[in-house]
Protein backbone atom coordinates (compact mmCIF):
# COMPACT_ATOMS: atom_id res chain seq x y z
CA UNK A 1 0.00 0.00 0.00
CA UNK A 2 1.11 3.58 -0.20
CA UNK A 3 1.49 6.29 2.35
CA UNK A 4 -2.16 7.59 1.06
CA UNK A 5 -3.46 4.10 1.47
CA UNK A 6 -1.77 3.46 4.75
CA UNK A 7 -2.75 6.56 6.42
CA UNK A 8 -6.79 6.67 4.94
CA UNK A 9 -6.97 2.82 6.49
CA UNK A 10 -5.64 4.15 10.13
CA UNK A 11 -8.10 7.23 9.81
CA UNK A 12 -11.04 5.20 8.76
CA UNK A 13 -10.07 1.78 11.44
CA UNK A 14 -8.92 3.95 14.32
CA UNK A 15 -10.61 3.18 17.54
CA UNK A 16 -13.52 5.35 19.58
CA UNK A 17 -12.00 5.96 22.42
CA UNK A 18 -11.27 9.68 21.82
CA UNK A 19 -10.36 12.17 18.97
CA UNK A 20 -6.89 12.60 19.87
CA UNK A 21 -5.56 10.47 16.81
CA UNK A 22 -7.68 12.41 14.61
CA UNK A 23 -6.10 15.70 15.62
CA UNK A 24 -2.44 14.00 15.83
CA UNK A 25 -3.27 13.01 11.95
CA UNK A 26 -4.46 16.45 10.91
CA UNK A 27 -1.38 18.05 13.04
CA UNK A 28 0.81 16.63 10.95
CA UNK A 29 -1.02 16.86 7.38
CA UNK A 30 -0.94 20.28 7.68
CA UNK A 31 2.48 20.57 8.61
CA UNK A 32 3.30 18.54 5.78
CA UNK A 33 1.21 21.08 3.26
CA UNK A 34 3.41 24.13 5.26
CA UNK A 35 6.75 21.68 4.43
CA UNK A 36 8.86 24.07 1.80
CA UNK A 37 10.19 20.68 0.01
CA UNK A 38 11.89 22.94 -2.63
CA UNK A 39 14.59 24.40 -0.13
CA UNK A 40 14.59 21.05 2.07
CA UNK A 41 15.99 18.02 0.22
CA UNK A 42 16.95 15.64 3.32
CA UNK A 43 15.46 12.57 2.61
CA UNK A 44 14.19 12.06 6.27
CA UNK A 45 11.87 15.29 8.10
CA UNK A 46 11.86 15.63 11.89
CA UNK A 47 8.45 16.55 13.05
CA UNK A 48 8.45 17.57 16.97
CA UNK A 49 5.63 17.00 19.10
CA UNK A 50 5.87 20.59 19.95
CA UNK A 51 4.90 21.58 16.67
CA UNK A 52 2.11 18.82 16.70
CA UNK A 53 0.62 20.33 20.13
CA UNK A 54 1.13 23.89 18.66
CA UNK A 55 -1.45 22.64 16.00
CA UNK A 56 -3.83 20.39 18.35
CA UNK A 57 -4.37 23.44 20.77
CA UNK A 58 -6.38 25.30 17.82
CA UNK A 59 -8.12 22.33 17.18
CA UNK A 60 -9.50 22.06 20.26
CA UNK A 61 -9.92 25.56 21.67
CA UNK A 62 -12.30 25.99 18.93
CA UNK A 63 -14.36 23.17 18.85
CA UNK A 64 -14.44 23.46 22.69
CA UNK A 65 -14.79 27.08 22.60
CA UNK A 66 -17.21 27.88 20.27
CA UNK A 67 -19.09 24.70 20.73
CA UNK A 68 -18.23 23.02 23.69
CA UNK A 69 -18.11 19.41 22.01
CA UNK A 70 -17.25 16.61 24.19
CA UNK A 71 -14.51 14.80 22.95
CA UNK A 72 -14.27 11.15 24.83
CA UNK A 73 -17.27 8.70 26.11
CA UNK A 74 -16.44 9.31 29.52
CA UNK A 75 -18.10 12.75 31.20
CA UNK A 76 -16.37 12.03 34.57
CA UNK A 77 -12.70 11.85 33.24
CA UNK A 78 -12.53 14.01 30.06
CA UNK A 79 -8.96 13.81 27.93
CA UNK A 80 -6.07 15.50 29.66
CA UNK A 81 -5.62 17.67 26.18
CA UNK A 82 -9.55 18.59 26.43
CA UNK A 83 -8.72 19.44 30.46
CA UNK A 84 -6.06 21.57 29.41
CA UNK A 85 -7.70 23.57 26.78
CA UNK A 86 -10.46 24.53 28.91
CA UNK A 87 -8.06 25.92 31.68
CA UNK A 88 -6.23 28.00 28.97
CA UNK A 89 -9.64 29.09 27.96
CA UNK A 90 -10.67 29.94 31.21
CA UNK A 91 -8.01 31.93 31.90
CA UNK A 92 -8.20 34.05 28.53
CA UNK A 93 -11.51 34.32 29.01
CA UNK A 94 -10.95 35.92 32.92
CA UNK A 95 -8.04 38.15 31.16
CA UNK A 96 -10.28 39.31 28.51
CA UNK A 97 -13.46 39.62 30.76
CA UNK A 98 -15.11 38.55 27.66
CA UNK A 99 -16.91 35.36 27.28
CA UNK A 100 -17.46 35.68 23.38
CA UNK A 101 -16.15 32.28 21.38
CA UNK A 102 -13.35 33.73 19.34
CA UNK A 103 -10.76 31.77 16.66
CA UNK A 104 -8.10 30.43 17.81
CA UNK A 105 -5.69 33.07 15.67
CA UNK A 106 -7.54 36.00 16.49
CA UNK A 107 -6.74 35.59 20.38
CA UNK A 108 -3.10 35.99 21.13
CA UNK A 109 -3.30 33.35 23.59
CA UNK A 110 0.25 32.64 23.29
CA UNK A 111 0.96 35.58 24.67
CA UNK A 112 -1.54 37.47 26.84
CA UNK A 113 -1.66 33.78 28.83
CA UNK A 114 1.58 32.80 28.48
CA UNK A 115 1.76 31.01 31.39
CA UNK A 116 -1.09 28.64 30.80
CA UNK A 117 -0.38 28.44 27.15
CA UNK A 118 2.97 26.85 28.07
CA UNK A 119 1.67 25.07 30.59
CA UNK A 120 -1.03 23.67 28.49
CA UNK A 121 1.08 22.75 25.74
CA UNK A 122 3.59 20.75 27.85
CA UNK A 123 0.29 18.71 28.56
CA UNK A 124 -0.48 18.23 25.59
CA UNK A 125 3.20 17.20 24.47
CA UNK A 126 2.87 14.58 27.32
CA UNK A 127 -0.52 13.17 26.61
CA UNK A 128 0.76 12.93 22.67
CA UNK A 129 3.49 11.34 23.53
CA UNK A 130 1.83 8.51 26.15
CA UNK A 131 -1.38 7.71 24.19
CA UNK A 132 -1.23 9.11 20.46
CA UNK A 133 2.47 8.77 19.47
CA UNK A 134 3.11 4.89 18.70
CA UNK A 135 -0.73 3.80 19.03
CA UNK A 136 -1.52 5.83 15.87
CA UNK A 137 -0.10 3.22 13.88
CA UNK A 138 -1.19 0.45 15.97
CA UNK A 139 -4.70 -0.85 13.96
CA UNK A 140 -6.70 -3.77 15.52
CA UNK A 141 -3.32 -4.66 17.62
CA UNK A 142 -0.88 -5.01 14.69
CA UNK A 143 1.20 -2.20 13.36
CA UNK A 144 1.49 -0.37 10.26
CA UNK A 145 4.99 0.15 9.19
CA UNK A 146 6.13 2.62 6.69
CA UNK A 147 4.16 5.22 8.42
CA UNK A 148 6.96 7.36 10.59
CA UNK A 149 9.65 6.25 12.98
CA UNK A 150 9.24 7.34 16.41
CA UNK A 151 10.99 5.73 19.90
CA UNK A 152 8.32 6.28 22.79
CA UNK A 153 9.03 9.23 24.99
CA UNK A 154 10.96 10.78 22.10
CA UNK A 155 10.31 14.72 21.30
CA UNK A 156 10.48 14.29 17.65
CA UNK A 157 8.85 11.51 14.92
CA UNK A 158 10.69 11.11 11.65
CA UNK A 159 8.97 10.71 8.35
CA UNK A 160 10.74 10.18 4.83
CA UNK A 161 10.23 13.08 2.68
CA UNK A 162 8.05 11.48 -0.07
CA UNK A 163 5.14 10.22 2.17
CA UNK A 164 5.16 13.58 3.68
CA UNK A 165 5.00 14.90 0.27
CA UNK A 166 2.30 12.45 -0.54
CA UNK A 167 0.28 13.72 2.56
CA UNK A 168 0.57 17.12 1.09
CA UNK A 169 -0.62 16.43 -2.35
CA UNK A 170 -3.45 14.49 -1.34
CA UNK A 171 -4.16 16.88 1.59
CA UNK A 172 -7.95 18.03 0.39
CA UNK A 173 -8.72 13.99 0.69
CA UNK A 174 -6.84 13.21 3.94
CA UNK A 175 -8.42 16.30 5.70
CA UNK A 176 -12.26 15.48 4.36
CA UNK A 177 -11.32 11.81 5.93
CA UNK A 178 -10.27 13.34 9.26
CA UNK A 179 -12.95 15.28 9.63
CA UNK A 180 -15.63 12.81 8.53
CA UNK A 181 -13.95 10.78 11.19
CA UNK A 182 -13.64 13.17 14.10
CA UNK A 183 -17.66 14.55 12.92
CA UNK A 184 -18.62 10.21 13.35
CA UNK A 185 -16.94 10.36 16.91
CA UNK A 186 -18.36 13.75 18.13
CA UNK A 187 -21.75 12.01 17.17
CA UNK A 188 -21.43 8.99 19.90
CA UNK A 189 -19.81 11.60 22.43
CA UNK A 190 -22.42 14.36 22.01
CA UNK A 191 -25.98 15.26 22.02
CA UNK A 192 -25.64 18.46 19.75
CA UNK A 193 -27.30 18.73 16.43
CA UNK A 194 -25.47 20.18 13.02
CA UNK A 195 -21.78 18.64 14.23
CA UNK A 196 -20.89 17.59 10.96
CA UNK A 197 -21.58 21.71 10.08
CA UNK A 198 -19.87 22.79 12.91
CA UNK A 199 -16.74 20.61 12.18
CA UNK A 200 -16.79 21.99 8.92
CA UNK A 201 -17.52 25.57 9.50
CA UNK A 202 -14.79 25.84 12.22
CA UNK A 203 -12.03 23.98 10.05
CA UNK A 204 -13.13 26.37 7.24
CA UNK A 205 -12.00 29.81 9.07
CA UNK A 206 -15.68 31.05 8.74
CA UNK A 207 -17.66 31.14 11.93
CA UNK A 208 -19.73 34.47 11.10
CA UNK A 209 -22.88 35.00 14.06
CA UNK A 210 -25.21 37.11 11.71
CA UNK A 211 -26.62 39.98 12.93
CA UNK A 212 -29.98 39.26 14.55
CA UNK A 213 -32.00 42.63 14.12
CA UNK A 214 -34.47 41.23 11.22
CA UNK A 215 -35.82 38.85 13.91
CA UNK A 216 -36.47 42.34 16.43
CA UNK A 217 -40.10 43.19 14.03
CA UNK A 218 -41.15 39.73 15.00
CA UNK A 219 -40.40 40.17 19.01
CA UNK A 220 -42.03 43.54 19.30
CA UNK A 221 -45.27 41.84 17.88
CA UNK A 222 -45.72 39.68 21.16
CA UNK A 223 -43.33 42.00 23.46
CA UNK A 224 -44.06 45.76 22.34
CA UNK A 225 -42.89 46.90 25.78
CA UNK A 226 -39.74 45.53 25.14
CA UNK A 227 -39.66 43.84 28.62
CA UNK A 228 -36.23 41.88 29.16
CA UNK A 229 -37.24 37.99 28.73
CA UNK A 230 -34.33 37.36 31.51
CA UNK A 231 -34.84 39.98 34.31
CA UNK A 232 -38.35 40.54 33.75
CA UNK A 233 -37.80 44.55 33.90
CA UNK A 234 -38.61 47.10 30.95
CA UNK A 235 -35.43 47.72 28.74
CA UNK A 236 -35.20 51.65 29.17
CA UNK A 237 -32.09 54.04 27.54
CA UNK A 238 -30.51 50.76 25.56
CA UNK A 239 -31.26 49.02 22.21
CA UNK A 240 -32.16 45.37 23.59
CA UNK A 241 -30.17 42.54 23.01
CA UNK A 242 -31.40 39.43 21.27
CA UNK A 243 -30.32 36.13 22.90
CA UNK A 244 -30.54 32.63 22.05
CA UNK A 245 -32.52 31.00 25.45
CA UNK A 246 -31.19 27.58 24.36
CA UNK A 247 -27.07 28.82 23.81
CA UNK A 248 -26.22 29.73 20.23
CA UNK A 249 -23.20 27.15 20.74
CA UNK A 250 -25.24 24.20 21.31
CA UNK A 251 -27.84 24.78 18.47
CA UNK A 252 -25.66 26.93 15.79
CA UNK A 253 -28.62 28.41 14.85
CA UNK A 254 -30.86 31.43 14.58
CA UNK A 255 -34.18 30.62 15.11
CA UNK A 256 -37.50 32.46 15.91
CA UNK A 257 -38.94 30.22 18.41
CA UNK A 258 -35.54 30.57 20.22
CA UNK A 259 -35.03 34.19 20.43
CA UNK A 260 -36.15 36.71 22.85
CA UNK A 261 -35.50 40.57 24.00
CA UNK A 262 -32.89 40.95 26.98
CA UNK A 263 -31.03 43.66 28.47
CA UNK A 264 -27.66 43.82 27.16
CA UNK A 265 -25.99 43.10 30.67
CA UNK A 266 -28.48 40.28 31.28
CA UNK A 267 -27.71 38.24 27.65
CA UNK A 268 -23.59 38.63 28.75
CA UNK A 269 -23.73 37.42 32.44
CA UNK A 270 -26.37 34.46 30.73
CA UNK A 271 -23.19 33.50 28.81
CA UNK A 272 -23.60 29.83 27.15
CA UNK A 273 -25.73 29.49 30.46
CA UNK A 274 -28.28 26.27 29.84
CA UNK A 275 -31.52 27.91 31.04
CA UNK A 276 -33.54 26.23 33.52
CA UNK A 277 -37.00 24.43 33.58
CA UNK A 278 -39.00 27.64 34.36
CA UNK A 279 -37.55 29.37 31.38
CA UNK A 280 -38.49 27.11 29.19
CA UNK A 281 -42.14 26.83 30.25
CA UNK A 282 -42.24 30.78 29.72
CA UNK A 283 -40.63 30.17 26.21
CA UNK A 284 -42.96 27.48 25.23
CA UNK A 285 -46.01 29.83 26.37
CA UNK A 286 -44.34 33.36 24.38
CA UNK A 287 -43.99 30.77 21.13
CA UNK A 288 -47.66 30.15 21.72
CA UNK A 289 -49.16 33.85 22.02
CA UNK A 290 -46.24 34.46 19.17
CA UNK A 291 -47.48 32.16 16.81
CA UNK A 292 -51.34 33.35 17.19
CA UNK A 293 -50.30 37.00 17.30
CA UNK A 294 -48.39 36.78 13.55
CA UNK A 295 -50.98 34.67 12.01
CA UNK A 296 -53.70 37.01 13.12
CA UNK A 297 -51.46 39.83 11.35
CA UNK A 298 -51.33 37.92 8.11
CA UNK A 299 -47.36 37.28 7.82
CA UNK A 300 -46.54 34.15 6.32
CA UNK A 301 -42.38 33.40 5.82
CA UNK A 302 -40.24 31.13 6.62
CA UNK A 303 -39.47 32.23 10.41
CA UNK A 304 -42.83 31.97 10.79
CA UNK A 305 -43.38 28.02 9.16
CA UNK A 306 -40.17 27.49 11.53
CA UNK A 307 -41.93 28.26 14.11
CA UNK A 308 -45.09 26.37 13.71
CA UNK A 309 -42.52 24.06 13.12
CA UNK A 310 -41.00 24.40 15.85
CA UNK A 311 -44.32 24.14 18.24
CA UNK A 312 -45.48 21.14 16.35
CA UNK A 313 -42.47 19.41 17.15
CA UNK A 314 -41.84 20.07 20.84
CA UNK A 315 -38.11 21.49 19.43
CA UNK A 316 -37.87 23.55 22.73
CA UNK A 317 -38.13 20.83 25.31
CA UNK A 318 -36.32 18.65 23.11
CA UNK A 319 -33.02 20.68 22.16
CA UNK A 320 -33.65 21.82 25.97
CA UNK A 321 -33.06 18.03 27.15
CA UNK A 322 -30.85 17.03 25.11
CA UNK A 323 -28.07 20.40 25.69
CA UNK A 324 -28.10 19.04 29.37
CA UNK A 325 -26.68 15.50 27.91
Amino acid sequence: MTLLEKWLHIIRNCSFDNTYKAAWSKAITEIAVEYDFENNKQENVEITLLSIAQKVIRYYWEQISFFDLKQSGNPVKPPVIVSAVKELITSYQAKTGSFKPIKWFKTNAEDLCKQEYDKAIKDIVKALKADVSYRFLRIEGREIEGIYEYEQKADCLYIAADNLKQLKDNSLIVFDAINYRWTQMLENFNHSPRISKKVKIIDEDNIRRKPLNKFSAYLNIENPEQLCFLCGYVIVEEAPAIDHVIPWSYLYSDDLWNLVFAHQRCNSSKSNMIPNEDMIVRLEKRNSVLLNLLQKSGIKDKHVSELEMAMDNNYVRKFWIACQG
